[in-house]
């Protein structure tokens, strides 16, 4: 009799953690984190729940887990297509292509990322979210500055127009992961680029906003953040 070598354990391991993994991300993205138990996670793959908590200590972690495979999936999705393309300019295009279309080919690992539980283990999903994907955000606001100077765009110098881009961009690929199209228009690649034309025509031209513009914050919001 041959025991199993250390090799072949630790591949087993592996394959288990994975399709525990695979399991929850389907259940979690389909009926949401917080309906989704450990038991249930386990029968799915035709484990005791006993067998999960020898790869993860809750449910939480598993979350945690497909979030940050997720987020370094999109980060080399964006270096990939970065590497492509030299000039800053059409890199910002061609990256916000790309997280578009990785979101609609990944909404499954979308919805478990952005549309999980507004509480993460003490952290409101906001801020979780924010700290989380700061390697994905901060290349693509380095990205606009690096094209506001090549471009002589005004407002190089204010990050609030590389967050509008940002969110404009977010805020597209949500709704396509939602909604699957833009209602009355089902091509999504003449939306897609309509926004980009939109964004850029938007950008070049935009002044910066008076101070007068923004709205005050009230104490209460003031006093919150302290």
């Amino acid at each position: 009799m041959t025991s199993t070598s250390p090799s072949r354990r630790v591949e087993r391991k592996e394959r288990l953690r994975g399709e525990i993994l695979a399991a929850a991300s389907k259940m979690f993205a389909d009926r949401g984190y917080e309906a989704v138990t450990l038991r249930e996670i386990a029968k799915e793959i035709g484990y005791t729940h006993a067998v999960i908590y020898q790869h993860f200590p809750d449910k939480w972690h598993i979350l945690v887990e497909l979030s940050r495979e997720t987020i370094g999936l999109m980060v080399q999705n964006f270096d990939e297509i970065a590497a492509k393309h030299p000039a800053p300019k059409e890199r910002l295009f061609a990256t916000s292509r790309g997280l578009i279309q990785f979101c609609i080919a990944h909404p499954q690992q979308f919805r478990n990322v952005f549309f999980g539980p507004e509480n993460r283990n003490g952290v409101r999903a906001g801020q979780y979210i924010n700290d989380l994907g700061a390697p994905l955000f901060g290349r693509f606001v380095q990205l606009f500055f690096d094209v506001a100077k090549e471009e002589g765009l005004p407002n190089r110098d204010d990050i609030v127009v590389a967050h509008t881009w940002w969110f404009s961009i977010f805020g597209l690929a949500t709704l396509f992961v939602i909604q699957g199209a833009v209602p009355d228009l089902p091509d999504q690649t003449l939306v897609v680029e309509q926004t980009i034309a939109t964004l850029w025509a938007g950008v070049q031209t935009v002044p910066r906003l008076p101070k007068s513009a923004i709205p005050k914050q009230s104490s209460r919001s003031r006093a919150s953040k302290q």
